[in-house]
């Protein structure tokens, strides 16, 4: 009898099949192909997730950068700065992450969209509200992350509508023109700086201060899971030092200016309440 036949021969009878070991070897190397396509899998779908993240939040920092530098670059008050449909106010507070400012001005720049009407210019305000205390119009504008439940930056534009004495506007015409976005974020962190203290300071009310600040400087954070923010922090990255979005700028008519508007004379109109 051939040599592979008894190999494979016992008692007479041909029994062919694998070894216990063989079997076992190949159960292993199944395995350990089953692991191979499997961490490829886990690693392409979290390189996935981190991409989506900043590509999500490269284009929230790209609408919040277009939207403050160009409404900033437009701010305007009155030469006396006393009347309230010009004020100028910034207001710090606190968030669940961090810092959670507001800020309010008008702007030259016109209303946008197609319902516009022409010549008419924007008070524009910023504040941070949370998703889940929200109106439900700001609900209706995006669509919540569950697992990043961070804040949420309203920002309104409305017709500029003068307030002051006799010039009281009562009509609600230009309700249909508000135009409002809801972009999520973590925090936002604003300073301004007083060209006559020569230092930032955390709030600001043109009718006090008779003025605008000659520059501003607002960090802003945006949301992020509580695994990343536990890297983050193992990682030793401070995000009130190093935030997402940074924008400092100088306002062109506060720039230089140390004193308010003379007006010995009292020709500028005020209201009975700041004289």
């Amino acid at each position: 009898m051939c040599q592979v036949c008894k190999k494979y021969t016992r008692a007479g009878s041909e029994v062919l099949g694998f070894t216990l070991l063989e079997l076992l070897i190949a159960i292993i190397i199944l395995a350990i192909i089953t692991s191979i396509v499997y961490g490829s899998f886990a690693s392409v779908t979290g390189t996935m997730d981190i991409a989506r993240s900043k590509a999500e939040r490269l284009r929230f920092k790209q609408v919040v950068w277009k939207n403050l530098s160009d409404n900033l670059q437009g701010v305007y008050i009155d030469a006396a700065g006393l009347q309230p449909e010009y004020q100028f106010l910034g207001e710090s507070g606190d968030g669940p992450f961090g810092p959670a400012d507001t800020l309010r001005f008008a702007t030259s720049l016109p209303m946008p969209g197609a319902r516009a009407l022409p010549g008419v210019t924007r008070v524009v305000s910023y504040a941070l509200v949370d998703q889940n205390e929200a109106a439900r119009e700001v609900s209706d504008l995006f669509i919540p992350d569950d697992d990043r439940p961070d804040s949420i930056l309203l920002v309104k534009e409305q017709p500029l509508e003068l307030e002051s004495g006799d010039f009281m506007a009562t009509s609600d015409s230009n309700a249909e023109g508000k135009n409002t976005q809801a972009i999520p974020i973590a925090s936002m962190d604003i300073r301004y700086f007083d060209s006559v203290r020569k230092d930032w300071v955390d709030d600001w009310d043109s009718v006090e201060e008779r003025r605008l600040p000659s520059g501003i400087h607002i960090k802003i954070n945006f949301p992020r899971s509580e695994e990343e923010r536990q890297e983050m922090s193992r990682s030793g990255i401070d995000l009130s030092e190093n935030p997402d979005l940074e924008i400092m700028m100088t306002l062109p008519l506060g720039l230089d200016v140390e004193f308010p508007f003379p007006d010995f004379n009292n020709l500028r109109f005020t209201d009975n309440d700041i004289l």
